[in-house]
């Protein structure tokens, strides 16, 4: 798809973790040729700050001090785009739309998304786009729980904000939800949906503009660790004509949103069916796997260059995706065979080899 060449950033903001969401969404908007002011949280795990991409960095102890250093980089900034690769630094952005708007490119150009980071809503808004959307009901502690969802059923956090992946949990008769609502947790809200028995989940990757919704392809997720909820280890990056995911519903739903910037979208396929699961309004920890096919998206959403054509291409995060072999879920061998032809390493990229090599140099001296 081109796109025109005009750039209308100076640059990007970026504000996260030091996780592979955050690396990969610098690394792709580096190899587009674009200047990245990181806003780092945290004091741990800063090997990210090492990456070749990164043209300033800057350190916060907590969410809460990034809006006062956001006004204070204003100044020297005025012109960049305001980008978040993890679900609370989305959620702050979103909740100082108003201020932040004024001084940069932010997601809602001054509005707001609100209850949209809530997955009942979500739901809601899916249906009407035309996705297919599993039969769901919302529990808060303390009130009575849902009957007209049967068993087998899911329940995980109602906003993702205010809860962990150990609150998704697989419930097939009272006793496992019991004992899943009986979990220490912080969770107080949760939607509880019907269960799919899925073949497998994809993940499509988009970036919307000013002009555009673009989706050139997903992920088709082959193994997952700790286990079949655990994030993605190994899986492959597609076309989206070749993975046969209608994507009218995805603009429908990102144009009624009105969000820009990168996003995912979560759906689970059973036989010749795609089950909607969420929308995620921010970097997906494998995005960058839609860069290493050859489609970088972050030169569609400053205007660099166009985005390029996918080649399906696997991808992997090596460290994770090992304990496969260690827990003996697959052979030595099959797993060589798997690394020789995956195309993205999340974690370590010879264009930038910095990061993971800072990252193992800490470990070892912890060690």
């Amino acid at each position: 798809m081109q796109l025109s060449s005009h750039k209308k950033y100076s640059g990007a903001i970026v504000l996260g973790d030091s996780f592979n969401n955050t690396l990969g969404l610098i690394r792709s908007i580096g190899e587009a040729h674009v200047p990245v002011c990181l806003i780092l949280e945290g004091n741990d795990r800063l090997f990210i700050s090492h990456s070749r991409y990164v043209t300033e960095c800057y350190h916060i102890n907590t969410l809460d001090d990034a809006p006062a250093l956001l006004a204070d980089l204003y100044n020297t900034h005025q012109n960049y785009a305001l980008i978040c690769s993890n679900d609370k630094a989305a959620l702050l952005v979103d909740s100082n739309e108003a201020t932040l708007s004024a001084l940069y490119h932010t997601p809602m150009r001054g509005k707001a998304l609100h209850h949209l980071f809530d997955k009942d809503a979500q739901c809601a808004l899916a249906e009407k786009c035309g996705f297919t959307v599993p039969q769901s009901a919302i529990y808060t502690r303390g009130n009575s729980f849902p009957t007209e969802i049967q068993y087998p059923l899911l329940i995980k956090p109602a906003n993702s904000n205010c809860g962990e992946k150990s609150d998704i949990h697989i419930c097939r008769d009272t006793t496992d939800l019991n004992k899943a609502l009986s979990a220490n947790s912080i969770c107080e809200t949760f939607i509880v949906q019907e269960f799919i028995e899925k073949d497998y989940e994809i993940n499509m990757i988009g970036i919307s503009t000013d002009r555009e919704v673009i989706v050139p392809g997903g992920i088709k997720k082959l193994r997952h660790y700790p286990n079949i909820n655990g994030p993605c280890s190994f899986g492959r990056f597609m076309p989206a004509e070749s993975l046969g995911v209608d994507i009218e519903p995805i603009r429908r739903f990102i144009t009624e949103s009105e969000y820009r910037g990168p996003f995912s979208v979560e759906l689970l396929r059973k036989g010749n069916n795609d089950y909607f699961m969420e929308f995620n309004f921010r970097h997906d920890g494998l995005a960058y796997s839609a860069t290493a096919s050859g489609a970088n998206l972050m030169k569609g959403f400053f205007g660099t260059a166009p985005i390029g054509k996918v080649r399906p291409t696997y991808m992997m995060d090596l460290s994770v995706d090992f304990m496969h072999v260690k827990h003996k879920h697959i052979s030595f061998v099959r797993w060589i065979g798997d690394f020789i032809r995956t195309g993205c390493q999340l974690n370590f990229n010879i264009k930038d080899p910095r990061p993971t090599l800072n990252y193992y140099k800490a470990k070892l001296l912890r060690n």
